[in-house]
Parts: structure tokens; sequence; C-alpha cells
């Protein structure tokens, strides 16, 4: 609950200001209210415990209604706009984690992309999905051509921090065609991998093995083999990727961390 680590940490705060006020009135010689802000205090701190622990969680109703708990309304799809039902599903299916995906031509003209529209299939053998579309014009996007012929791509996992959210919002723009996002925007790469930015968080490395029409749309999914994961040092793979997500249309923010839950996967 968003509300819930509002709350704690606002408690908490109240803690630092009452140790912060004992401590100037013991420096002063002011003993005669300091009683009384270590039971504030002690009473914050013991709110503190209750909140984290979950004993008051019934004051934090969620302002999201269950279905079963209103009259339910139902939309059609087909009905809609484009511009509508495309915020309608993207703010539902979100977050979504965002890669730059990289490619090159057989000429060497690097292309880099966001696209969020993706995601890990198999584990084994190691594949993922990337739905790709036709532009208004109804050419396919340098992404797909530039997999068609050389087959590979890398999907660049950015960090969160505004210089990667405005690398986003410039990939994003069409540019003229034959000319390299890398080069316009001044993007840097490993020597050892052009297609890797010097700027990701991760990497995942990937070969195009096959292209699946969606029927009655202009896109098509491209099945990626994986074959490598890069990563900054030795990481522990049981922690989870702090990594920039797009939310919603628009929004781009850090991988959720406020509330969770682990799972049992033993059985």
């Amino acid at each position: 609950m968003e509300g819930k680590a509002h709350v704690i940490s606002f408690l908490k705060k109240c803690i630092d200001y009452a140790n912060a006020s004992i401590e100037r009135k013991q420096k002063r010689g002011d003993v005669e209210d300091i009683a009384k802000w270590e039971a504030y205090r002690d009473y914050t701190a013991h709110a503190v415990m209750e909140v984290e622990a979950g004993e008051l969680d019934r004051w934090f109703p969620s302002q999201q209604k269950a279905l079963g708990e209103s009259e339910v309304s139902s939309l059609s799809l087909d009905a809609l706009t484009h511009d509508t039902r495309s915020a309608w599903l993207t703010n539902l299916a979100s977050p979504r984690p965002l890669a730059l995906i990289a490619t090159s031509s057989d000429e060497g003209v690097r292309n880099i992309a966001p696209y969020t529209s993706l995601s890990v299939v198999s584990n084994s053998p190691p594949m993922a999905v990337v739905s790709l579309s036709a532009d208004r014009n109804d050419r396919w996007r340098d992404t797909l051509l530039n997999m068609r012929q050389t087959k590979k791509a890398v999907l660049n996992f950015l960090p969160v921090s505004l210089d990667a959210a405005t690398v986003v919002e410039q990939t994003a723009k069409p540019i003229a065609h034959g000319t390299s996002e890398w080069e316009a925007f001044g993007l840097e790469s490993l020597e050892t991998n052009e297609l890797v930015m010097n700027d990701a968080a991760f990497a995942i490395v990937g070969e195009l093995v096959e292209e699946v029409d969606l029927p009655d749309a202009k896109a098509k999914l491209a099945i990626l083999r994986l074959s490598d994961i890069l990563i900054p040092g030795v990481l522990d793979d049981a922690q989870p990727a702090h990594i920039l997500c797009q939310h919603g249309l628009n929004r781009l923010m850090a991988t959720p961390t406020e509330w969770h839950y682990n799972i049992d996967r033993s059985v």
C-alpha cells in the first residue's frame, strides 16, 4: 500500500524530530518537558512497529474497489477509438520493463528504439518475444528490418535516471531512414559489442529465430533466442533488477519496490 509507506515514513520523521527536540532541551537544561517528548517518541515508535507488522492494515483500505464490490461496467474494446483502447490496455498491463532494442543493418547502420511490448516466454531454451508494428505509412520499422538482415538484437535495460529517460524520449521519435540514433544522440557502446550501450544497467543478447503474424493487425511477433545476459560485475540473481519501466502511456518510473510478497515456489 502506497499510503501505508507514506504513513510509516511520516511517523519515523516524527521520531527523529522528537529525538532532536529532546537533545536540544537537554543541552539547554530545559528538562521540564523532556518526559512528554520521550512519551511521544516511544508511543510513535510503537505505532511504527504496529503499522509495519500489518496489525493496522484495516486502517488502510484500498482506494480501488473490487469488481464484486461495485456495479460492473463492460467496455467493448472494438468500439473504442485506437487512442482510448491503447490508454486502457497500457494502463492496466502496467508497469512494464522498458528496453532499448539495438540492431544493425547489413551496411552497418545501427538503430536503437524503446519497446515495452516484450516478454520472456521461455526459460529453457531462453526465448523472448517482441511485438513490432508497422509505421503509419505501412513500412516496417528498422528494428525488424535490421533483424531480418543480420538476425542480431540486443535488449538494453536502462538505470533509473533522468538521463536514461531523456534517451528514451529521444530515441522514440522518428528520424530519417538510414540515420543512426547512436550518432544522432551521441550514444556510446561497449568496445566488445557495438549494440550494447555504455550506460545500460543490463543487456540481453538475442537472435531472431522466427516471425509470427498477428491476425488483423499491422504487427508481428519477433521471437528471439537469447544467448547472453550482460551484468555489471557480480550480482545476485535472486535480487530483482532495478531498471527503468513504463507505467501507462507516457510515464517512466523505477521498478516498483514499495509493496511485495514472496510466493512459495518450493512445490
